[in-house]
C-alpha cells in the first residue's frame, strides 16, 4: 500500500495511535541505538562535533557539495565587482587600483525571502544583506543538523557570529530617506546576532565577534568554551563579509594591502596583495556524545583551539611569527597532539608578501621542524579560489578543511608557479599541491589545523580531526515508512516535494534515515503532505503527485494502514511524535533537500521614499463617511507603514501582528492614521484593535476621538508622547496590558 496525504479529511484512529500523538510543544529526542567505534571517546566530554555545514560563496558555491567541487576542480572565482554595485560616481578607484574581488551572484545583494522570515517589507529594505546571508545561510546549517524551529520554545543554543563590515550602515546614511526606525537594528553587528537568535527561539549565549580577519576562528573558540562550560547544548557559528561600498577598498588600497590586478597569489613569489570576497559560512556544534544520542551526521571533530594577541610589535597591524607560534602551541597543547600529528593545514594565506613570509616561516617552525621529507606538512588557502572574505574567512578555511577531511584528499592551491622566496623549500619538511592530492596515509585518524590572523594583532588556530567511524547496531529489516514534508506556502511545498522525489531518485537511500530526518528534524509549517511506502521509487512517484494504485493487503497491511492514519492526523495539523515512532529503527540525521527561499527585492531605492508618491490623504473635512471607505483608508495606511504598497491586499479579519506588523510599525501606523485623520489616536490603538476591520471600526465612530479640528497639541518627546497612556491605567488595567504585550 502507498499513500499520499496532504489534506484534512475524517479518519478512524487506532487506539494506539494515541501514544504516538503529542500535545503541542512536547518535545521528545530519539536514543538510537549507533556505537561509535573509538570506545575511548564516549566519556571524552569536552570533544566537540561539527554536525552541519551550509555556506555561500563566490563562484555559485551556495552548498558544501558546489564548494568541494569548485575546490577540487582548482577553479577561481574572482572578478571585477558586478555592475551598479555601488553607486556610478563612486565608480573610480581613488587611487587607479582595481576593485576586484570575489563577488556573489546576483540577485545578491538585494533580494532577500523576507515573508520565509516573518519580517516585514519595510524592516527588510533596512536589514544589512550580512544579517540576510546570516539568516538564510544560518537557516539551512540548522536543517542540516537536524534542529528542528519553534520559536517560542527557547532552546538553549548559543549563536556566535563573526561580522567586521558595516558598507550598508553607510550606504543607508548616505541617503538620509533611508533611514528609519529599523536602521540601528538592520545595520548593528550585534543585532546580527541577536536576530538569529530572536528568530530562531534560541536563549543561548548570542554574541558577534570582531577581530578583524580572525573573527570566525576566534567565533568558533568562543562556540567551543561555551559547550564545554554546559552554557548551550548546541552552538550556531557563522561567518560573514558583503563588498557594498567602494569605501574600505580605497583605505586598505592606499595601505598597500590589495592587489592591483584583482589575482590571489599566496605563497608565490609574485605575490602582490590580497583580494576581497564576499559570502557567508556557517556550522552547528554539539558536544560528540549529544551527537552521536541525537543521530547526528559527524563531519569531523574539534580537538584543540587558541587565541591570542601579537603585543607589542613592530606596528599596530604587523603580524607576529613569534605570537603565531605561540597559538599553534597552544592548540596543540589543548588537542593533547604532537605537531607531527597533523599533516595538513589551512593557512591564512592572504597573498601579501609580507603577511605570506611570517606565516610560512611560523609554520615551518610549528609544524614542519624535525619531520621527516617524505611526510611533508601540505598547506592551502582557500583564498586563491574564492577571495579573502576577512571576517568570515576563517569559517570558510574551516569548511574546506571540514570537506577535505570527509574525502581524503587536498585540493590543489591554484596560482603557485613559483613559491616565495623567503622560505628556504628544500630544508623544510612543508609544500602546497597544486593539484588535487590524496591525503597522506597514516594509522591514526586525519587531522588538519586552520590559522586566521587579524590585522587587529588577534590569532587564532582551530585543530580538526576526521570524523570517527560510527557503526550501527543490528537493525531491523526495512518496513514501510511514513515521510511528512511541511512547508510554509503551497508553492514551497510542491517544490520540497519534487526535490525529494529527485533525491530519492539519485541514488539508494535508507528510507528509515530520511522518515528519522524528516519527523525529529525539520520545522513543521503549516501547509503539509505525507506519503508512506516501503519504496523509494514508489515514495518518489506519490510525492511528484501520482496516486495510490495498491490497496492495502497482506501481512503488513495493518501497521501500514495505522502509519497512514498517523500520516493522515498530522497532514491535517495534528502533533504526532515521530521521534518516538522513529526511535525504534535507529535513524539517523541525513542532509536532504532543504526548503526553498522565495526571494523578492528590497534594496534602497525601493524604500518608501522613492515609490511612486501614493495619494494624499485625506483631509481632516473629507473623511470616509462609509465603512467599506475606513477600511479601504486603513489598509492603504498600514500597507504604505509595512513598506510593500504594491504587494497583495492585507487582510482585514487577521490580526495585524500576524501580518509583519511589530510594536514599531504599530507606533508608525498609529502616526500615520492622525495625520489622515486629524485625530489623536491612543497608543495602545495596535493592541485594542487589533485587525483591520476593527480599526476602521473603532475610527469610523466606535471609540471616543478628539474634534477633527482640534489644536495639535504642544509637542512631546516621542518616547513620553507614546508611553503617556500608561498613566491613566488602574494596576489591573496595566497588568492587563503587560499580559497582552507579552502574549504578542
Amino acid at each position: 500500500m502507498y499513500l499520499a496525504l496532504d489534506t484534512p479529511h475524517a479518519i478512524t484512529v487506532a487506539p494506539t495511535i494515541g501514544l504516538i500523538c503529542r500535545p503541542r510543544g512536547i518535545m521528545s529526542y530519539c536514543q538510537a541505538p549507533i556505537r561509535q567505534s573509538f570506545d575511548a571517546m564516549k566519556s571524552d566530554l569536552d570533544t566537540i562535533a561539527i554536525v552541519s555545514v551550509a555556506c555561500t560563496y563566490p563562484g555559485g558555491c551556495d552548498s558544501p557539495e558546489a564548494l568541494w567541487q569548485f575546490l577540487s576542480e582548482g577553479r577561481c572565482a574572482l572578478g571585477p565587482a558586478p555592475a551598479q554595485r555601488w553607486p556610478r560616481d563612486l565608480d573610480a578607484p581613488r587611487r587607479g587600483g582595481g576593485r576586484a574581488g570575489g563577488f556573489l551572484d546576483a540577485p545578491f545583494p538585494s533580494s532577500f525571502d523576507a515573508p520565509f522570515f516573518d519580517i516585514s517589507p519595510a524592516e527588510a529594505l533596512a536589514l544589512d544583506p550580512q544579517q540576510r546571508l546570516l539568516l538564510q545561510t544560518g537557516w539551512r546549517a540548522l536543517e542540516g543538523a537536524g534542529i528542528a524551529i519553534e520559536p517560542m520554545a527557547g532552546r538553549p543554543i548559543g549563536v556566535f557570529v563573526a561580522i567586521s563590515t558595516g558598507d550598508y550602515q553607510k550606504a543607508k546614511l548616505w541617503q538620509e530617506a533611508a533611514v528609519d526606525s529599523f536602521t540601528a537594528t538592520g545595520v548593528s553587528p550585534a543585532a546580527a546576532a541577536g536576530r538569529l537568535s530572536y528568530s530562531f527561539g534560541f536563549d543561548g549565549p548570542s554574541m558577534a565577534v570582531d577581530t578583524a580577519c580572525s573573527s570566525s576562528l576566534v567565533a568558533i573558540h568562543l562556540a567551543r568554551q561555551a559547550l564545554r562550560n554546559g552554557e548551550c547544548e548546541a552552538a550556531l557559528v557563522a561567518g560573514v563579509n558583503a563588498l557594498l561600498a567602494p569605501n574600505l577598498f580605497d583605505c586598505l588600497d592606499t595601505m598597500n594591502l590589495l592587489s592591483p590586478d584583482g589575482v590571489c597569489r599566496a605563497f608565490d613569489a609574485d605575490a602582490n596583495g590580497y583580494v576581497r570576497a564576499e559570502g557567508c559560512g556557517a556550522i552547528v556544534l554539539k558536544p560528540l556524545g549529544a551527537a552521536l544520542r541525537d543521530g547526528n551526521e559527524i563531519l569531523a571533530l574539534i580537538r584543540g583551539s587558541a587565541v591570542n594577541q601579537d603585543g607589542r610589535t613592530g606596528g599596530l597591524t604587523a603580524p607576529s611569527g613569534v605570537a603565531q607560534g605561540k597559538v599553534v602551541a597552544r592548540a596543540l597543547a589543548d588537542a593533547g597532539l604532537a605537531s607531527d600529528e597533523i599533516d595538513y593545514v589551512e593557512a591564512h594565506g592572504t597573498g601579501t608578501p609580507l603577511g605570506d613570509a611570517i606565516e610560512l616561516n611560523a609554520l615551518a617552525e610549528s609544524y614542519a621542524k624535525g619531520r621527516e621529507a617524505t611526510s611533508p606538512l601540505l598547506i592551502g588557502s582557500v583564498k586563491t579560489n574564492i577571495g579573502h572574505l576577512e571576517a568570515g574567512a576563517g569559517m570558510a578555511g574551516v569548511i574546506k578543511t571540514v570537506l577535505s577531511l570527509r574525502h581524503a584528499m587536498v585540493p590543489g592551491h591554484p596560482r603557485l608557479a613559483k613559491p616565495t622566496q623567503h622560505l628556504a623549500w628544500d630544508q623544510v619538511a612543508m609544500r602546497a599541491p597544486t593539484q588535487c592530492t590524496p591525503w597522506p596515509a597514516t594509522d591514526r585518524p586525519r587531522r588538519a589545523g586552520v590559522s586566521s590572523f587579524g590585522f587587529s594583532g588577534t590569532n587564532g588556530h582551530v585543530i580538526l580531526e576526521q570524523a570517527p567511524l560510527v557503526e550501527r547496531a543490528d537493525r531491523a529489516p526495512p518496513g514501510a515508512v511514513v515521510l511528512p514534508i511541511s512547508a510554509r506556502t503551497p508553492v514551497a511545498l510542491e517544490e520540497m516535494a519534487i526535490a525529494l522525489a529527485d533525491w530519492l531518485e539519485a541514488q539508494p537511500r535508507d528510507l528509515r534515515d530520511v522518515a528519522f530526518t524528516l519527523g525529529t528534524g525539520r520545522t513543521a509549517f503549516p501547509h503539509r503532505r505525507v506519503v508512506v511506502g516501503d519504496d523509494a521509487a514508489d515514495l518518489a512517484r506519490l510525492l511528484r503527485g501520482a496516486t495510490s494504485d495498491r490497496p492495502a493487503q497482506g501481512e503488513g497491511a495493518p501497521a501500514l494502514q495505522r502509519l497512514a492514519d498517523l500520516g493522515a492526523i498530522w497532514a491535517s495539523g495534528g502533533d504526532v511524535d515521530w521521534a518516538r515512532l522513529c526511535g525504534q529503527s535507529g535513524g539517523r540525521i541525513v542532509p536532504l533537500p532543504g526548503h526553498p527561499f522565495h526571494p523578492q527585492r528590497y534594496w534602497l531605492e525601493t524604500s518608501r521614499m522613492a515609490e511612486p508618491a501614493l495619494p494624499a490623504p485625506p483631509r481632516p473635512d473629507v473623511l470616509p463617511s462609509r465603512p467599506e471607505e475606513w477600511r479601504a483608508l486603513v489598509a492603504a495606511q498600514a500597507r504604505t507603514v509595512l513598506g510593500d504598497v504594491h504587494a497583495a491586499p492585507l487582510d482585514l479579519h487577521l490580526p495585524l501582528v500576524d501580518q509583519g506588523f511589530t510594536s514599531l510599525l504599530g507606533l508608525e501606523l498609529r502616526r500615520a492614521l492622525e495625520v489622515a485623520t486629524g485625530r489623536q489616536l491612543p497608543a495602545a490603538l495596535l493592541y485594542d484593535y487589533p485587525t483591520l476591520d476593527r480599526m476602521a471600526a473603532f475610527l469610523a465612530g466606535a471609540g471616543p476621538v478628539t474634534s477633527r479640528r482640534a489644536p495639535a497639541p504642544p509637542p512631546q518627546p516621542v518616547a513620553d508622547k507614546d508611553f503617556d497612556f500608561l498613566d491613566t491605567l488602574s494596576a489591573a488595567e496595566l497588568a492587563d496590558l503587560i499580559e497582552r504585550e507579552i502574549d504578542r
